[in-house]
């Protein structure tokens, strides 16, 4: 009809092909699907270039190659009774009335429905505007005006309504994941089933075009890393057949996507390797630690570099794009068995539940789903200046939330703990005024630049909420907070310096220790538990060991007896640092052999530094050169008061 002669061509084998498909009379197989796919995908070309010239006749000739003949299908067909059981020939559907008029769907344009959303939020605007007019002016409460109740009414309807458009089925994704997964696994001659759930679940249709890319991306990640190849699943006792799973469902005001396989699972010691090969210090990590590495920048398992196998880029693209929509992700392993990527994110980003908080007198808005939780002054513990914090005896690196945003006047009020419950980071604020859902606009033109702004709401009284953006707030407080800070002048690090090894179960107090003795001129090595310490032990000496009591694996005081009991160890002195403030833990600490004893509530850096100068024989000046002493196990012990030392 519109005179593409050369699609209409192919569009008509291809409809002849899927009439004796669906009849029964000839079968499919993977070759046969393959061609037809690359011939749908060649019309979709023939179109982009209005199917004329040379060239487009030389690619419908070569997409007529792909197509069997009609010799082919008669060599293909199968007699009725040839038809292998539970492929079974599907009739012809009856032929259907036209539908009503009332079926119809109408198709709107998006920038259409943007343009109804910004003009509703225009309005909502001047309808706050005009209730701040009711009060000021006239000195009338507008909630006792009928009419403007009634405006109000509608309008909140009106803005549910606009944003239920802007709602989409994350099944609308499907079909593309689903030929994604079927591209990679016939590329890397796997078998796999792609199975599908919950595609009816709705969400924010901006919030689902972000979620594309991160979602290709994992599913070629689990064909590419996760599953095996048929001959190592049978070897394994497993179906040849793999399955990679995409499902979705709804939790409250979340939409929870996973992505997942029965594979081998991550290889873990892969990730270490990896991590390590671009400097990250992985020595000190447990499992769970090193799993989140593979979300870390840079950091890939691919051998060879392949459209399938991540391009040699790593999961942190999926991080980064699913923190820009407020969301997490995760991933969940099972050696031998699969693993599971799941992301959460919000069904919509126009109404986010929000932390107000006073920052130099003007307020500003958090999104509520990264607050940990919100602590007075009197409850945080300043160790190292301004620069970390313990907090219920967890080390949190601190900033003040005026001096990020470039404003003048600090905090001076309760502190806002802000990222997630393992690593959290502290922010102080002026005040913490309500909690509430606001309704966000995003920023257009040169403002969506702004790194520490993710949108904006307009108040009852007209003026403006900014919406801060989490990860980039605590991206810029890295900078001054979390990274160690630079070692005095004239302190250089060489073999003559002390060892030290700090041994815990928590990656932050470890941090927050390591940094302490480093600042100080000492070498540390960390280890995650008792069991760790000790075959690091073995490997090097170190000249003194601070530890903790409660740790997997093999405990404090395990360790302590442990080292007191090796001939070659036991002269190493041992300093626990513990949350037990009890007589008996305390007597028991000595009584396994530890040389001193800390409370972790109690301890600041001045405190732990002059315990470690004490059992090193430190009076002052530089770190001692390292004493390589051997000698039978202690039988006294003396313990180090902190207060004291502070």
């Amino acid at each position: 009809m519109v005179g593409l002669m050369r699609v209409s061509h192919l569009a008509h084998r291809l409809e002849d092909l899927l009439v004796e498909l669906r009849a029964g009379t000839i079968r499919t197989d993977a070759n046969l699907t393959d061609a037809m796919l690359q011939v749908v995908d060649g019309m979709g070309r023939l179109i982009a270039g209005k199917a004329g010239g040379d060239q487009d006749a030389s690619d419908e000739a070569a997409l007529e190659l792909l197509l069997p003949s009609t010799h082919d299908h008669a060599k293909r067909s199968l007699p009725p009774a040839e038809i292998p059981s539970g492929q079974a020939a599907i009739p012809t559907p009856p032929v259907q009335p036209h539908p009503q008029v009332a079926a119809l769907t109408l198709e709107v344009p998006l920038a259409r429905i943007d343009e109804l959303n910004r003009l509703v939020g225009e309005a909502s605007a001047a309808q706050l505007k005009m209730g701040g007019a009711f009060g000021s002016r006239l000195h009338v409460d507008p909630d006792a005006v009928t009419e403007y109740r009634d405006l109000t009414k509608v309008l909140n309807q009106l803005q549910e309504v606009t944003e239920r458009t802007r709602m989409v089925p994350v099944g609308t994704l499907e079909p593309i994941l689903h030929r994604t997964a079927r591209d990679a696994a016939r590329t890397a001659g796997k078998n796999v089933r792609w199975e599908a759930v919950g595609q009816d679940i709705e969400v924010d249709r901006g919030v689902l075009e972000e979620l594309a890319s991160p979602l290709l991306h994992l599913v070629r990640n689990s064909i590419g890393h996760g599953v095996e190849l048929p001959a190592q699943r049978a070897s394994t006792g497993k179906p040849e057949q793999a399955v990679v799973r995409f499902r979705a469902s709804q939790a409250g005001s979340k939409v929870v996507i996973e992505i997942s396989d029965d594979g081998a699972g991550i290889d873990v010691a892969a990730v270490r390797a990896a991590a390590a090969r671009v400097g990250v210090d992985v020595s000190h990590l447990n499992a769970a630690e090193s799993l989140r590495l593979i979300f870390g920048a840079g950091i890939s398992t691919a051998k060879v570099l392949t459209e399938e196998s991540g391009r040699g880029v790593g999961l942190d693209v999926v991080a980064t794009a699913v923190a820009k929509i407020h969301g997490t992700v995760e991933a969940i392993n099972h050696p031998g068995r699969g693993a599971e990527f799941r992301i959460v994110v919000p069904i919509t980003l126009t109404v986010v539940p929000c932390l107000i908080v006073s920052v130099a007198g003007q307020p500003f808005a958090v999104p509520l789903h990264r607050v940990v939780r919100i602590v007075e002054e009197h409850q945080i513990q300043m160790v190292s200046g301004v620069s970390r914090a313990v907090v219920d005896g967890q080390a949190v690196p601190i900033s003040d939330l005026a001096t990020v945003l470039g404003m003048r006047a600090p905090g001076a009020g309760p502190w806002v703990l802000l990222g997630t419950a393992d690593e959290p980071h502290a922010f102080q604020v002026e005040a913490v005024l309500s909690k509430r859902d606001v309704v966000v606009r995003g920023l257009t033109g040169r403002l969506r630049d702004l790194e520490a702004i993710t949108g904006a709401s307009v108040e009852p009284n007209g003026s403006i909420l900014l919406v801060l953006d989490v990860s980039s707030l605590i991206a810029r407080g890295v900078d001054t907070a979390r990274l160690p800070p630079p070692r005095a002048a004239g302190v250089v690090e060489t073999p003559t310096q002390p060892m030290v090894m700090v041994v815990d179960d928590t990656l932050m107090v470890r941090e927050l220790q390591r940094s302490m003795l480093e600042r100080a001129g000492y070498l540390v090595r960390c280890a995650g538990d008792g069991a760790e310490a000790l075959a690091m032990l073995g490997q090097e000496a170190v000249d003194l060991v601070v530890t903790d009591l409660e740790m997997p694996n093999l405990d404090g005081f395990q360790l302590t007896g442990s080292i007191r009991a090796n001939p070659r160890l036991a002269n190493i002195p041992v300093l626990i640092v513990s949350s037990h403030v009890s007589d008996d833990e305390h007597r028991r600490g000595l009584e396994s052999g530890a040389d001193g004893y800390i409370v972790k509530a109690a301890f600041d850096e001045a405190g732990l530094l002059a315990a470690v100068s004490g059992l090193l024989g430190r009076t002052g000046g530089a770190p001692p050169v390292r004493r390589r002493q051997f000698s039978p196990p202690k039988t006294t012990a003396h313990a180090v008061d902190a207060s004291a030392a502070s």
